[in-house]
């Protein structure tokens, strides 16, 4: 049918199609098709004169209609497969921006070199405390920081990188710091400053990030702070709102389109973003694309990537700094095998020196004596009744967290105690963190229930960490929430792992609560390199890590999107690249305050007006909806059977559905109210 429309309107004599194809200047193309086949002569593009007629377009309609597309045959190589998504992804951004901003652009803009240092002298001064021979925490991060710059500035034309250093050795502000010299460089090299597109693993942990750029480009100047086309931020729950100095597009307007195609000099984002424009056919992906030329990529906490993409991120990886001239750096502390030896230059040559010197922390093994949950809860009620000393606990299910919750909470009520899980919005969550921090400051002795979230990227520290088991890079980040920050001197911080499991009955046998989280092979590999040993120290981790994913990476099939990517099979890869498993969720807007209500009745208004296109309703939806989904939780299909699973389901809350410190409770009998 959408064939035989635009067979059709190219027969009308005013339509726009007929005028767009007529206005094509086909010399233009011919010339620019020639000057990119000068540089690239092994794509063997046709560079003859373009003069593109309706009989033409129609004979290419009727081949697509046939299937005779030649898409997936089109490339020759990687290589090919990403100039072509990067020149188109280019392309869209231009068109669509220049649309919405009526000719007008969004000016490049300069950030200041040394913006760290300023930041680091004010924010962090007098903030210390010793490690081991006498080194404080800050002046081996300043080590740290002074390796990475120099070594990052003697191979500037290096495209790949990795920096390995310790949980809580500075990497964040050590990688801002490298990265805005080598910014500074390459600017006065070639005239055009590169961008900072600065990747992490998950949504819940991009907000603290960009809250400590933020703070480092205040310090700088009070002047740089609260724009967009200086620092943004994207995800799925962005605003949309995009400020520059002097104006301010709204998320209705042009304002998420601008979010959307990266038009700031530093980019917070998710891996799924940067990943998805390159391994998506959709637009509203691909349009930030050509953002990625000449960029400065930086992957935080890469171990989190599956590791069954890993060859084929490789491959792309290389590919795409072949033909983009971006710079990538994969930052971590366990030293994921994705980077061959020989693809990369290690930004702290010296790191495995680092990691011998910040001990401060004690693996305690119990994994091999499994507890159920009710076991687990009692030998902590037990402990924590004598002790005083603020406690994070790290479990693999989130009902694993609410019954936590609700045993400690009944049995010390006198102790702070806050739930961490995505059964909690968005809004909530973020500010339980909030409050954890502002408890931790005033020196209360809180316990912390949480699920993974808090491993990647959360500045948290405690001196008492437990973990159900997991894999061994998920148990080393979550060891990196204890002493972060050394502040138990010389002494190191407990960190205890754990085997949890269900509760037998007589369906079925007990079964550890890793089980439907983790893959089995994942496991078998931890529990080998752990071994017999009773504990294992911080400065041993490096070497666990190594072990850890090599034996990973000899038992893991790997899925090479990256060939799909070469055959043109965008489509194939569309369905199956999942950096996050997809189960089935339904989505529940948690309705608690009468600003909620507001909130979902006039969603629901929008929703159900008839005199509007889905179209007009996405637009005007935009202004709302990052407050929105911050009151959006996901639960599981099976577990809201009644609830419409391709739609945002409304949760009255009560005592018995939802609480704010523990999130969802239950959902309530025939619970079915939605807006699709």
């Amino acid at each position: 049918m959408l064939l035989e429309h635009s067979r059709a309107a190219l027969h009308e004599a005013d339509s726009p199609l007929r005028t767009q194809l007529q206005a094509l200047d086909g010399a233009g193309i011919a010339a620019w098709l020639t000057e990119i086949a000068a540089r690239h002569p092994s794509w063997q593009l046709v560079t003859a004169p373009v003069t593109p007629t309706l009989e033409h377009v129609e004979a290419r309609l009727r081949a697509r209609e046939v299937g005779s597309s030649k898409l997936r045959h089109a490339y020759q190589s990687l290589d090919e497969a990403l100039a072509t998504l990067a020149s188109f992804g280019a392309l869209l951004a231009v068109d669509k921006t220049d649309a919405a901003l009526q000719g007008a652009q969004i000016a490049r803009q300069t950030l200041p070199v040394n913006a760290v240092t300023h930041y680091k002298a004010h924010a962090l001064a007098g903030n210390d405390s010793p490690v081991q021979d006498g080194v404080t925490l800050n002046q081996r991060r300043e080590q740290i920081a002074a390796t990475l710059s120099a070594t990052w500035l003697a191979h500037l034309d290096q495209p790949l990188l990795t920096l390995t250093a310790p949980t809580g050795a500075g990497k964040t502000l050590s990688i801002l710091h490298g990265a805005l010299q080598v910014r500074a460089q390459l600017t006065e090299r070639q005239g055009v400053p590169p961008r900072l597109i600065y990747c992490l693993p998950f949504t819940a942990v991009i907000d603290q990030n960009h809250a400590v750029f933020s703070a480092v480009l205040r310090a700088a100047d009070p002047n740089l702070a609260d724009r967009e086309d200086l620092l943004l931020k994207h995800h799925h729950l962005s605003s949309g709102q995009f400020r520059t100095e002097e104006i301010e597009y709204e998320a209705d307007g042009a304002g998420q389109l601008l979010t959307e195609t990266w038009h700031s000099e530093i980019v917070v984002t998710t891996f799924y973003q940067l990943l998805h424009t390159l391994l998506s056919p959709l637009n509203v992906n691909l349009k930030r694309a050509g953002q990625l030329t000449g960029a400065l990529i930086l992957l935080d906490e890469v171990q989190a990537l599956p590791l069954r993409y890993w060859e084929a991120l490789r491959q792309i990886f290389i590919g795409l700094a072949r033909v983009s001239d971006a710079r990538i750096v994969l930052l971590t502390a366990t030293r994921p095998l994705i980077f061959q030896p020989g693809d990369a230059v290690e930004l702290l040559p010296n790191h495995g020196e680092h990691f011998r010197a910040l001990n401060r922390t004690r693996l305690h093994l119990h994994h091999r004596e499994p507890l159920t949950l009710a076991a687990f809860a009692q030998r902590l009620i037990a402990e924590l009744a004598h002790t005083e000393r603020p406690t994070l606990i790290i479990v693999n299910r989130r009902r694993a967290v609410r019954e936590l919750f609700a045993a400690l909470a009944e049995a010390l009520p006198e102790r702070p105690l806050v739930a961490l899980s995505t059964h909690l919005t968005p809004r909530d969550r973020w500010a339980r963190i909030r409050l954890i921090q502002r408890l931790q400051r005033q020196g209360r002795p809180v316990i912390v229930i949480s699920t993974q979230l808090v491993e990647a990227g959360v500045d948290l520290s405690f001196p008492v960490v437990h973990r159900d088991l997991a894999p061994l890079d998920a148990i080393i980040q979550s060891a990196g929430r204890c002493n972060r920050h050394g502040e138990q001197g010389e002494g190191l911080g407990a960190v205890y792992l754990w085997q949890l499991m269900t509760t037998a009955s007589d369906a079925r046998p007990p079964q550890p609560l890793w089980a439907r989280v983790y893959d089995r092979p994942l496991i078998e590999v931890t529990l080998e390199v752990l071994g017999e040993a009773e504990y294992w120290d911080e400065c041993a981790f490096l070497d666990l890590s190594e072990r850890y994913f090599l034996g990973c990476r000899t038992r893991q099939d790997q899925q090479r999107v990256d060939t799909q990517l070469v055959r043109g099979d965008l489509a194939a890869i569309e369905r199956e690249f999942q950096l996050i498993e997809e189960i089935p969720n339904v989505s529940l807007f948690i309705c608690r305050t009468e600003r909620d209500r507001r909130l979902w009745d006039a969603y629901r208004a929008l929703s159900a007006d008839p005199a509007l296109s889905p179209a007009e309703q996405e637009r005007r939806f935009r202004a709302q909806r990052h407050v929105f989904m911050e009151r959006v939780i996901q639960i599981p299909a099976r577990a809201g059977a009644d609830l419409e699973r391709d739609a945002v389901n409304l949760l009255k809350v009560s005592p018995e559905t939802y609480d704010r410190a523990a999130g969802l409770i239950d959902l309530p009998p025939a619970e079915a109210t939605c807006i699709l």
